[in-house]
């Protein structure tokens, strides 16, 4: 679910959040356990988003551009924004980064293999 469609519920008491989908606790919602933790083990499934850039682009540019959305990324207001929508922002350098969506990509191309859903 998405943060700031559920919070409200969470602060109100109206929704108890049973477990978070990802493999470490949130930060908007340090008590509520991990699937993990909550005896579901391999469950595990998050949204992300990254800055992408043209393959053609060059190094130099690809380093200005990293180095300026660590700096963005590390503020600690930018960083309270990501939070108050339910993100975990985290800093992968660029290879970093190419390997999670590697990951990423043979993980749920798995998934969709098993449960046989048909290219669209």
């Amino acid at each position: 679910c998405r943060m700031p469609n559920v919070i409200s519920l969470i602060k109100s008491g109206d929704a108890r959040p049973l477990a978070v989908a990802s493999d470490k606790r949130m930060t908007a919602l340090p008590d509520v356990p991990t699937a993990a933790e909550a005896g579901l083990k391999n469950y595990e499934s998050a949204a992300w988003l990254a800055l992408l850039a043209p393959a053609s682009t060059g190094k130099a540019v690809l380093d200005r551009l990293y180095a300026a959305m660590a700096e963005a990324v590390n503020d600690p207001k930018v960083r309270a924004l990501f939070v108050e929508q339910g993100a975990e922002p985290m800093v992968m350098d660029p290879q970093g980064l190419k390997d999670f969506m590697t990951s990423e990509t043979t993980k749920w191309a798995a998934v969709i293999k098993k449960i046989g859903i048909e290219p669209m």
